[in-house]
């Protein structure tokens, strides 16, 4: 590895703050907890009592109060994205967001000013994104995934491909070897430094 990396970058809790939002407002709409550490997108499936109409009304609110365009971009994130852009690395966003709310990423990246700083912008369309993003990173050929979530993380290092997972509450426990714990933006630019630096094998 050596040199302009093709780099993988996930958007919600690797770029913008969600999950928590995310669970705030389940806990809101429906009288239920679930913690932080246990948190997962499909939780449903833990309450089989919540019924297909409700769980539709609390989708159609997230997207009333346009939750996945508004999620807060953490200004570390921002800067190391343009840190790695200015140092001639190429950048796609690789979200699990379904391809229907391409739009809400694309204006959440635009209001952080980092939208033209990637080459494209990669959604789910349909399967699950431990089926998905390994997927995206044979075929865009990536040298690199950012990532939070353990099961995705796990599954794209197996390409095989280095994968820096953000620590968060949601994803610890033991690492496979290709998945690398990162602590913060800093930690990323300086693992990217590095392998940049790497003579090509």
């Amino acid at each position: 590895m050596a040199g302009t990396l093709r780099i993988g970058v996930d958007v919600d809790d690797v770029l913008a703050e969600s999950l928590p939002g995310y669970l705030e407002a389940f806990g809101s709409f429906f009288g239920r907890e679930v913690k932080i550490e246990d948190a997962a997108w499909e939780i449903f499936p833990r309450f089989p009592e919540i019924s297909p109409g409700e769980i539709s009304r609390f989708f159609a609110k997230l997207e009333e109060t346009d939750f996945l365009g508004t999620r807060p971009v953490y200004t570390e994130a921002a800067a190391a994205m343009r840190a790695l852009a200015g140092a001639g690395h190429r950048l796609v966003v690789v979200t699990g967001r379904p391809l229907a709310h391409r739009h809400h990423t694309r204006r959440l990246l635009r209001n952080a000013g980092i939208a033209e700083l990637f080459e494209d912008l990669v959604h789910r369309d349909g399967g699950a994104a431990v089926e998905y993003k390994p997927r995206v990173v044979r075929e865009r050929r990536l040298d690199l995934l950012i990532e939070d979530e353990l099961h995705v993380a796990v599954a794209a290092a197996l390409v095989p491909v280095p994968v820096l997972l953000f620590d968060r509450p949601w994803n610890r426990g033991a690492l496979p070897g290709g998945v690398i714990r990162v602590a913060d933006w800093d930690h990323v630019l300086r693992w990217v430094e590095a392998a940049a630096a790497r003579p090509a094998c």
